[in-house]
């Protein structure tokens, strides 16, 4: 019998995708929160001293017998610590203060205090997103906004907008003049507002105006989504900014077929910037380029799960096994692909997780050469706990190993080191892109490097 647990691998440091994934937690957990009515006159279990230390036994026990490293901590003496300010807490904020340091104390960048997560509170915090574009964009001075990201589907692509497009003007505003990145960017936000901007942009030495009608987005949403189009006759990109949306691993695939049809003997995957999402979602996106096993969890002294991915005919199937041959979980997708090109994966400081073992994997197993900037190594898997107020809390279960038992703790370490900088951008020169093509054109030269 299948346990259906869900297992997450992603970073609490970003603390924008933090909160976005507590919406999201709210949205997909397997164990739903029963018995936290909103009845004015219930006494909440937080309000009474008995009701703090059920809770608070409660936290530290998950700690005690969850951790996935039991030696971690002196776990007594790290609540003997707290206790006293738990139980004489006056407030919730004061109450959920002291689990925010605790966890603080671990220095642990995967488990977190969600604390409770009403549906009341989720109605009211969702609201219509503002207008915009779909671009992510940096500061350059003397320059003007740098555009790093153009989303799908968003106003900015259909506008013909591209990676590495400067915007020097809003309407009449000229950017150049502007010493900081709020002079900048203000004349594009007030611009927003009106319902209609217009932007004249530098694409290398060509000068362009555009005009574009904002729409409400949801960045958060789009940002997550993958990207694939063809670098050149023979090389496919596909860009892959999380691994969190459910149904992701099936987008993928599909875009890899793109690519395939398109003439792509060789992918560039772009993972940079990649904060983790879903084992299930990792594992499938991981079999349009391997088959087997391809990572294992270990915890308390022993192997808990192993990763492996099945492809029989029309179906895809993620399996995360049990030592003893029991599933923990199984995921799949239909018209599953398998590319067997060439590839090459980007990774910057900013990947973690997820984001960071995939590229791990690939690289373990040699089906890839990894370019860009070492990682730091953060590859916990963890799991949501409800305690017994309705509160949640995610706890680092597992640290994710090679099928070899190397430990993936120490990071990605590239074997190309290249660094993007937003004024290469600007000129149109990505690095760490130009050293993959390089690469997957055995060139002696890096593309693009001085024009």
């Amino acid at each position: 019998m299948v346990k259906l647990i869900e297992f997450w691998i992603l970073t609490s440091t970003n603390r924008r995708f933090a909160g976005m994934m507590s919406r999201w937690l709210v949205l997909g957990l397997l164990v739903l929160v029963l018995g936290t009515g909103f009845a004015s006159a219930r006494v909440e279990l937080w309000e009474t001293r008995e009701g703090r230390e059920r809770v608070f036994d409660a936290f530290v026990s998950v700690f005690q017998d969850h951790y996935w490293d039991e030696d971690f901590l002196d776990w007594v003496a790290w609540a003997g610590g707290y206790r006293e300010a738990a139980l004489s807490a006056r407030s919730r904020a004061d109450f959920d203060g002291v689990f925010e340091r605790m966890i603080s104390d671990l220095n642990d960048d995967h488990s977190s205090w969600l604390g409770l997560i009403r549906s009341e509170e989720q109605t009211s915090s969702q609201q219509l997103p503002d207008p915009g574009l779909g671009i992510t964009f940096g500061f350059l001075p003397k320059l003007g906004l740098v555009i790093e990201r153009v989303y799908p589907d968003s106003p900015a692509e259909k506008a013909g907008l591209h990676r590495g497009d400067v915007i020097v003007q809003v309407g009449s505003q000229k950017l150049q003049q502007a010493v900081s990145s709020y002079q900048a960017t203000e004349p594009l936000f007030q611009a927003l507002r009106t319902g209609q901007v217009t932007l004249s942009i530098q694409r290398r030495q060509e000068r362009l105006v555009v005009s574009i009608t904002p729409r409400q987005l949801d960045l958060f949403e789009i940002a997550a989504l993958p990207q694939a189009e063809m670098l050149d006759a023979k090389v496919g990109y596909l860009y892959i900014p999380s691994f969190e949306p459910m149904g992701l691993a099936s987008e993928v695939h599909r875009l890899v077929r793109e690519l395939e049809l398109a003439g792509a003997k060789s992918i560039v995957l772009d993972l940079r910037g990649n904060l983790g999402g879903r084992l299930g979602e990792l594992g499938l996106v991981l079999g349009a380029f391997i088959e087997g096993p391809w990572a294992q969890a270990f915890s308390r002294g022993s192997v808990v799960w192993r990763g492996r991915y099945y492809r029989d005919a029309d179906l895809g199937q993620n399996v995360l096994e049990e030592p003893d041959g029991g599933m923990l979980r199984v995921d799949d997708l239909t018209d599953p692909v398998s590319f067997g090109g060439s590839l090459v994966v980007m990774v910057n400081r900013n990947n973690s997780s997820a984001g960071e073992i995939a590229a791990l994997v690939l690289q373990d197993l040699g089906r890839a050469t990894v370019i860009g900037e070492p990682t730091a190594g953060n590859v916990e898997a963890i799991r949501n706990f409800n305690l017994p107020d309705g509160s949640q809390v995610l706890v680092a279960v597992a640290n994710v190993q090679a099928v070899s038992g190397t430990n993936f703790g120490a990071g990605v370490v590239p074997e190309v080191e290249a660094v993007e900088d937003l004024a290469g951008l600007a000129r149109g020169y990505d690095a760490p892109l130009a050293e993959a093509l390089r690469i997957l054109h055995q060139l002696p030269f890096t593309p693009n490097k001085f024009f």
